[in-house]
């Protein structure tokens, strides 16, 4: 139970409507009535029910407002001192738990999770809250001092939130079963979090292959779709469907440490003599080099399919062959990503159902992956992403971004 849905309670027993509890939470309508919808479940569990167009507390509802009005009022306290505008309850119970056990590894056991889930869920946290919550020890962990301010008011909203849940519902337990599915070329480390927490969604992803010059079967089907747009084989939007650009980057030629003989840029031509590593025969990764080689009059010795994963790096590293990335796409080891002297660029790219209620959600992710793109910019390349806000008609997403969200 999220405190966005006992604000709705709330919000229903002060008489609101749809569209004035829409501007109160800052969602769209429809969120809200996906989220009205919830709460009117299971007769014996529902906290609603509605007539007609209008919602009304059950008698549940009516015994629960005490506990949700203190759950609220603890989850604006927190969120206060942290200095963020909302507040998963998931997390909060993820950092309430390893402060109770005072070990990662016996609060994964108690969440029923894989430690190194639990360790990457907390770095998610410590990044989206600014803050550092807990100390490493010889015996596992202790809370910082900024956790131990918190403390009393994350323990506080976790004992109000199981008052709540005492007649359990499956809430939690049916969130698996998505309301919007998404397809994606690439699997973007933290998205479907981010989407519940911060976006308020819930989707079933699936990584999929797209091999083909147009939209897969699983695009076509899904609700949105991710994926990225290559030189010279740029999918075709297939009607009925909205695309936007996410972000986009120079391309880079994926080498060896000591091949670019200390190079900022590399052209293509000099590449001539090289070995290729690329995707499967016929993907897109696969016709990109070869029509961008040929543009520049040479045919590249394309030697191995195995671009991602450890095969992949192993030959690069080995001084076997060269690739080609984005920007911020260099994986760990003795690598370097050399930019290209032409301007050649990949194009992150989300598309969507025109006029469905996808839309919102979509345009949620384009800002999502462009926010993750900057800070990934401001991390490993500054001056790339220096140069790109110098110069907005070549880069406009990145120069309307504003500074804050790196």
């Amino acid at each position: 139970m999220e405190t966005v849905d006992l604000r709705l309670l709330l919000g229903v027993a002060d008489g609101d409507d749809c569209p004035a509890l829409a501007a109160s939470l800052g969602l769209s309508e429809s969120a809200v009535r996906k989220r009205l919808r919830r709460l009117t479940g299971p007769k014996e569990t529902a906290w609603l029910r509605q007539t007609g167009r209008s919602h009304h507390l059950t008698e549940r509802g009516r015994a629960v407002l005490g506990p949700a009005s203190q759950a609220v009022a603890a989850s604006h306290e927190i969120a206060r001192l942290l200095g963020v505008e909302s507040l998963s309850t998931r997390h909060v119970r993820v950092v309430t738990t390893i402060a109770a056990t005072g070990s990662i590894g016996s609060a994964a056991n108690q969440l029923r999770i894989p430690q190194p889930s639990l360790s990457a869920q907390l770095t998610r946290i410590e990044r989206r809250w600014q803050v550092t919550l807990f100390e490493r020890t010889r015996s596992g962990v202790e809370p910082a001092p900024r956790l131990v301010e918190l403390l009393p008011h994350l323990r506080l909203l976790e004992r109000t939130l199981s008052r709540l849940a005492a007649p359990a519902t499956a809430e939690e337990a049916s969130v698996t079963s998505g309301n919007l599915q998404l397809a994606s070329e690439f699997g973007f480390h933290g998205l479907i979090d981010a989407l519940r927490d911060d976006a308020q969604v819930d989707v079933r992803q699936h990584i999929i292959d797209i091999p083909g010059p147009g939209w897969a079967p699983t695009m076509l089907a899904a609700d949105i779709c991710l994926y990225a747009d290559l030189p010279f084989v740029s999918l075709a939007v297939p009607p009925g469907r909205d695309r936007a650009v996410a972000f986009e980057d120079p391309a880079h030629v994926l080498m060896p440490l000591g091949a670019d003989g200390g190079r900022t840029t590399v052209g293509l031509r000099e590449l001539a003599d090289y070995d290729w590593i690329t995707g499967p025969p016929g993907s897109r990764n696969h016709q990109s080099v070869l029509l961008l080689c040929r543009s520049m009059g040479f045919d590249p010795r394309i030697r191995f399919t195995a671009l991602n994963g450890p095969s992949g790096r192993r030959i690069i590293e080995d001084g076997g062959a060269v690739a080609l990335t984005g920007a911020t796409l260099v994986p760990s080891g003795a690598l370097r990503a050399v930019r290209l002297a032409e301007d050649v660029r990949v194009r992150m790219t989300v598309g969507w159902r025109r006029g469905s209620t996808a839309t919102a959600t979509a345009q949620w992710i384009v800002r999502w992956l462009r926010d993750g793109q900057i800070r990934r910019l401001a991390e490993l390349r500054p001056d790339l992403l220096a140069e790109m806000r110098a110069d907005p008609v070549s880069w406009p997403a990145f120069a309307e971004a504003r500074a804050d969200r790196q």
